[in-house]
């Protein structure tokens, strides 16, 4: 094996800082903790590398923020944050305090679900149109009575008629849930994809642990 450094995927406020983890990260490495002020990354001490972003690799990094997120509060960072030192992560996190705060007031308490919508008829292109203009509107409206935040997604496919990722309070997860119930019992001509809780990988800049990895 190589250098040895600090694999991020997350960051956690200190105080929800857990005795343990019950889970491994990157190439079965151990997690832990790294705190710095009242924030504390979530990491493992791998090799320094750049990691290949294969099923595996993706999967364990997103599997360790869904693990912490059982208890606390994420902020997500992008797959294949290493850094060289405990000291230029700390530096590192030092440099981006403020916005690490900013974005953990925002999301304080908070998860992501995503709603999808494919038409499963047969419509003509007007008629297709049509329906997805009514769907949107209605999906939205409906859910952001409930949710903090949306963003709408791309609609990639023609029978795709709905797209977005909502940030939820955790308090409101089964108001939002039976929301979905009756969406599902309206719309028979609609395949609803409702997927999560997920950290809020659409509402931070997951890319903020970029700067400075020496």
């Amino acid at each position: 094996m190589g250098k040895i450094g600090e694999y991020v995927y997350c960051i956690i406020k200190k105080e929800n800082m857990p005795e343990h983890f019950s889970i491994k990260g990157i190439e079965d490495s151990s997690v832990s903790c790294a705190p710095y002020m009242d924030l504390a990354a979530v990491l493992s001490k791998t090799e320094l590398k750049d990691y290949e972003p294969n099923e595996e690799n993706v999967a364990r990094h997103k599997q360790v923020s869904l693990h912490v997120l059982q208890d606390t509060t994420v902020l997500p960072v992008a797959f294949g944050m290493v850094f060289k030192s405990r000291g230029i992560l700390i530096s590192t996190m030092r440099k981006v305090y403020g916005t690490l705060k900013r974005s953990l007031r925002l999301t304080d308490n908070k998860i992501e679900l995503g709603v999808k919508a494919i038409i499963n008829k047969e419509m003509d292109e007007a008629e297709k149109e049509e329906f997805k203009k009514t769907c949107e509107k209605d999906f939205t409206e409906t859910l952001n009575e409930i949710a903090v935040e949306s963003k709408q997604g791309k609609l990639f496919s023609e029978k795709l008629a709905f797209n977005s990722s909502f940030l939820v309070d955790r308090d409101k997860i089964e108001e939002f849930s039976k929301a979905i119930e009756k969406l599902i019992d309206k719309y028979k001509s609609l395949k609803i994809q409702y997927t999560g809780p997920w950290p809020p990988y659409n509402f931070v800049d997951i890319k903020i642990m970029a700067k400075g990895r020496g």
